[in-house]
């Protein structure tokens, strides 16, 4: 479907305009609701021509109207719990009087920016979840977040499968793995600054390792590094129990260390979360055979990560905590 004339002179003004806002590819097709190349084709039209207008177009006419687009996309919208497939599209636009092929409606639909992909997971949050989280997004409004410290956990299996490939239909990619993978626990944490430290273990992870080889030859480090010697930093941390237990309570008062409260079912609000998937990414694409090597990639990787990212990943709190209070206290886009 072919994108409306003023949308197409708001692309420009929203990119070119000495009074326009000067934004971003990538935030005009959100704004403008359709896709990058789009933005991207009619921006350089208008360099070109400064006409934005229709072309006289050549070859087969277009199989459908305006109308019949938009009868479509009303079904993806008004059924967009219901999983249509293109094949079940095309059975219900016949009783509209419309005769195109699947192919046809699935490219009908990637003109408007739609792709036919996997529902994100997100917790199911009751009612109780939800007032929690507004609350403390609320609460959170006007927060200093260059003062926080987050960290996290996650777990790096050998042989683990990251990553996409080109593959022809009946020639899939096929990535052998053993049922028991063999793992290894990582904690990091990042601030503002820049990354701070990364943490690899095999150890069971439990409040006494945390103590002991996390917080204390982890975090307290990365504090000194990134914050001197100030106590107002505040550590970001999720609920797990280990975090809560009496030990690693004591332990934080013992030290100084101040923690951000935390609403439970939140990994949405940390930006650490977002970081883990890159991660095992760029791992996987090193295919470590054993132990030794998964550590040294592990380590090599996080080194490399650019600075700028981690104040990237601060910077969006602020966008976390708006985003949560504009969905009620319900699950984001994060």
């Amino acid at each position: 479907m072919s994108l409306e004339l003023y949308k197409r002179y708001e692309i420009v003004f929203l990119r070119k305009n000495k009074y326009g806002a000067k934004f971003g590819i990538n935030r005009i097709a959100k704004l403008v609701n359709c896709n990058r190349s789009t933005v991207v084709r009619w921006l350089k039209r208008w360099e070109e021509t400064k006409d934005l207008s229709d072309r006289e177009r050549k070859g087969r006419p277009r199989k459908t109207t305006t109308t019949d687009d938009e009868i479509v996309i009303g079904l993806i919208r008004q059924g967009v719990d219901e999983g249509l497939t293109s094949e079940k599209m095309q059975e219900q636009v016949q009783t509209e009087g419309i005769n195109v092929n699947p192919r046809t409606i699935r490219r009908r639909l990637r003109e408007a920016g739609f792709r036919y992909l996997k529902p994100l997971s997100k917790p199911l949050l009751s009612e109780h979840h939800q007032k929690k989280r507004l609350t403390w997004a609320r609460s959170l409004m006007n927060y200093d977040w260059n003062q926080v410290m987050a960290t996290d956990e996650s777990v790096f299996r050998l042989y683990d499968i990251k990553g996409f490939y080109w593959q022809r239909p009946g020639e899939r990619k096929i990535c052998r793995k053993v049922k028991n993978t063999i793992k290894i626990n990582a904690w990091c944490c990042l601030s503002a600054v820049g990354f701070g430290r990364i943490v690899c273990f095999k150890n069971n992870f439990n409040s006494t390792f945390l103590c002991n080889n996390i917080y204390h030859d982890g975090l307290l480090p990365a504090a000194r590094e990134h914050f001197g010697r100030s106590r107002n930093w505040v550590l970001l941390e999720d609920n797990d129990p280990k975090h809560r237990s009496k030990a690693s309570v004591k332990w934080k008062e013992d030290h100084h260390v101040k923690t951000l409260p935390w609403p439970s079912l939140s990994s949405d609000m940390n930006p650490v979360e977002n970081l883990w998937s890159l991660l095992k990414i760029k791992v996987a694409e090193k295919r470590p055979t054993t132990v030794k090597e998964l550590i040294r990639a592990i380590e090599k990787e996080w080194n490399d990560l650019p600075q700028e990212l981690a104040s990237n990943l601060i910077d969006s709190m602020k966008r976390r905590v708006d985003s949560l209070i504009e969905a009620n206290g319900d699950y984001t886009m994060y």
